[in-house]
């Protein structure tokens, strides 16, 4: 048996111009509908979304899901909150008040609420912003010390600064899953899936989803695909 653990934007679905034009073909759909019914396979969506926003997108019946890096988790057996995450909503509550003001000063910025964390999108934003935008984001970082600061694929995502992250949702789940001692496969693409890569080293499969934009760096992972598309091959390879 496996836990297979997949990432979703980059993953299984191609990044996007505006996160909610992301969405799973239906030939994923159904390659995920069938690995969930599978009685070798417990399959579980971890992403930076919105853990209601994941269900959604992945409407399928029996799995795990963990939202916003982690810190929502739910499944069978399973309804995680982070203690710490609510309490800092209030500051999550203010800084999107700042990016709000910040956004209206940066032609095709994006700013996401996730719930538990707020993203910063400037993927359609002309390169002549960068060294503003950064400048005003390292202020920001200042002025929530409470809050963490995560840089990814063409975004700064805000959430919580507390002692968690895609690895330790990982262990988490290993851990309510021991019973049934499943081998665990993750496969992600970017900055925040190297925790869960780094977290399941020596005991599990680890897969990069290659993509331009980070290039061919160093990652914790053992493995490498070239895209999404490849990331569905390997899934039917499972079957």
């Amino acid at each position: 048996m496996i836990l297979l653990m997949l990432d979703f934007d980059g993953t299984l679905a191609p990044i996007r111009p505006r996160p909610e034009m992301a969405k799973l073909s239906a030939g994923a759909l159904n390659l995920l509908e069938r690995l969930g019914r599978s009685p070798d396979v417990i399959l579980a969506i971890i992403s930076g979304r919105k853990l209601a926003e994941l269900k959604k997108l992945v409407p399928v019946r029996g799995i795990y899901y963990a939202g916003c890096h982690g810190l929502e988790i739910n499944g069978p057996g399973i309804k995680f909150i982070h203690p710490r995450a609510r309490a800092a909503l209030p500051d999550l509550k203010a800084l999107k008040k700042d990016l709000k003001s910040l956004k209206g000063q940066l032609p095709g910025a994006l700013i996401e609420d996730k719930g538990f964390s707020v993203a910063f999108h400037f993927r359609n934003m002309a390169g002549r912003h960068i060294a503003f935008m950064n400048e005003q984001i390292s202020g920001m970082q200042k002025k929530y010390p409470r809050l963490l600061c995560q840089p990814g694929r063409k975004v700064y995502d805000f959430r919580p600064k507390v002692s968690w992250d895609k690895g330790r949702a990982v262990k988490l789940l290993l851990n309510k899953l021991c019973s049934k001692k499943p081998f665990p496969v993750y496969i992600g693409d970017d900055a925040t899936d190297e925790d869960a890569f780094r977290a399941l080293r020596g005991i599990g499969l680890t897969i990069l989803v290659e993509n331009p934009e980070r290039g061919r760096g160093r990652t914790a992972a053992v493995y490498r695909l070239a895209s999404p598309a490849k990331v569905l091959t390997f899934l039917k390879s499972l079957l």
